[in-house]
């Protein structure tokens, strides 16, 4: 089975060579992944965490109470 073939995120050339730098996930349906090459991948940011974004937004959303409408 040949090597997986990656576009990078940053320079957008094919690299044989990709690193893994986030996993985009969905909630309608399949996710999909972001590589980048070795030369390329250290100057990303990391990735978020999705769990900690659902904390996040779990912690500014309004009371139940407050979101009724009069």
């Amino acid at each position: 089975m040949p090597d997986p073939v990656r576009m990078c995120l940053r320079c957008h050339r094919i690299t044989d060579t990709p690193v893994l730098i986030q996993e985009i996930h969905s909630a309608s349906g399949p996710g999909w992944n972001v590589y980048a090459c070795p030369d390329c991948a250290p100057h990303l940011p990391p990735a978020p965490d999705p769990l900690e974004e659902l904390e996040a937004a779990r912690r500014h959303r309004p009371a139940k109470e407050e979101r009724r409408m009069p």
